[in-house]
């Protein structure tokens, strides 16, 4: 079981249900907060903090740092609110134009779900770099996926350089695409960094298969120019 201290940090960071200051004493708001959040999740509301209500909680927690996560902040998912996961929020609402409370509340949560994203958005990329190389024209990147781009090319302060971004059908085929590959739905980008191994951006980029920022990654190449693949789902 979690502590009450991290109970009350996770009730406090998700969507304010604890209202107190994080003491680790299990009082009248911190069981009102055990209710509260059980009436909101379809649990039992009697104010116990049992296995039910802790495997919510966890999740809920979880479900949050995987949003901040597809927003390039780099959180372990383990379902536990840490001075990380409060600064990546109170950063996000920065600039977002929200409250920065560092509580995910409806406004936040509604912004993190959100994936309605603009090149205004994009820091180090064109939309150009990503079409389609065989001269279609075709260009359905998803900015989702960019924004991932944005991201990595921060963490190494090197220049990403995209070898392969959307395709049409024709091409995916010519390269040796595999059928449904998520190159032709925009949500796949093949590159590598200046001055960087392919073993070290591929390394990098498992890591953010396992945070659950990206689906899949993978190379083909061992030299230094090598490209690393990732897609999202």
């Amino acid at each position: 079981m979690l502590t009450i201290r991290q109970r009350q940090l996770n009730l406090k960071t998700y969507m304010y249900y604890y209202k107190g200051n994080i003491d680790g004493v299990e009082g009248s708001l911190t069981k009102n907060a055990y209710m509260n959040f059980q009436s909101n999740n379809g649990l039992k509301k009697d104010g116990i903090y049992g296995s039910n209500t802790e495997n919510k909680l966890i999740l809920c927690i979880k479900d949050i740092q995987r949003l901040l996560n597809k927003f390039g902040y780099n959180l372990d998912v383990d379902g536990l609110v840490g001075n990380k996961t409060i600064a990546a929020i109170r950063d996000f609402q920065s600039k977002n134009s929200l409250v920065v409370d560092g509580i995910v509340g409806e406004k936040t949560l509604a912004k993190l779900s959100s994936n309605n994203y603009t090149w205004n958005d994009i820091k180090n990329f064109k939309k150009s770099e990503f079409t389609c190389n065989c001269g279609c024209g075709l260009n359905n990147i998803n900015l989702q996926l960019v924004r991932i781009l944005d991201q990595i090319r921060d963490d190494f302060n090197s220049p990403l350089i995209i070898t392969s971004g959307c395709r049409c059908k024709s091409w995916n085929a010519k390269v040796g695409g595999v059928q449904g590959s998520k190159h032709v739905l925009g949500k796949a980008a093949d590159f590598y960094i200046k001055g960087v191994p392919v073993s070290t951006t591929l390394n990098y980029c498992e890591s953010l298969v396992k945070k659950g920022i990206i689906r899949y990654t993978y190379t083909n190449s061992t030299n230094m120019s090598g490209a690393v693949h990732i897609d999202i789902v």
